[in-house]
């Protein structure tokens, strides 16, 4: 018994989880990427770990993360892009008003066009003058599929939502 105790060694310090992996989302959070768990994206046929992009303040685009799709045929058909805006108006971001509204998640979500045209779905909810949260997908080969996305994604961001 003494010989077998004798192999062991401890290692010290706190065990920290993979990086890359966001497994529990902050209670708050500006961080766009933090709006998705990986296993929510994951569930969501999106791959993880979501990438975050920077503000371009010039270009009036507040930061974003983007989760590509995991389909082999186009990452890009089906990919998710949440933006989260905490000095820009809402208005200022998108060029012009809303189409209509979605109800998704117990959240109602302003429905804006894409100069892209129904190959990209863009899905946003105001949080105040200048503060709004952005969902945004795209299908190219299908454009009746380009909002599958963000309807998916809507209501587990809407769990997130502040206020």
């Amino acid at each position: 018994m003494l010989l077998a105790g004798g192999c062991t060694s401890s290692v010290s310090g706190v065990p920290q989880p993979d990086p890359r992996r966001v497994t529990v989302t902050p209670a708050f959070s500006t961080d766009p990427c933090s709006l998705l768990t990986s296993d929510e994206a994951v569930q969501l046929g999106l791959r993880v770990p979501g990438t975050p992009k920077p503000e371009d303040k010039g270009a009036l685009v507040p930061p974003s993360c983007e989760w590509r799709s995991s389909n082999p045929v186009s990452d890009l058909d089906g990919s998710l892009q949440i933006f989260y805006a905490t000095d820009l108006n809402v208005r200022e971001y998108f060029s012009s008003a809303p189409s209509g509204q979605e109800r998704l998640g117990g959240v109602t979500w302003d429905d804006y066009p894409s100069v892209l045209g129904d190959s990209m779905c863009n899905l946003a909810v105001t949080l105040s003058d200048l503060a709004f949260i952005a969902l945004t997908s795209q299908n190219f080969v299908d454009g009746t599929k380009s909002c599958d996305a963000v309807r998916k994604a809507a209501p587990v961001v809407a769990k997130r939502i502040p206020g």
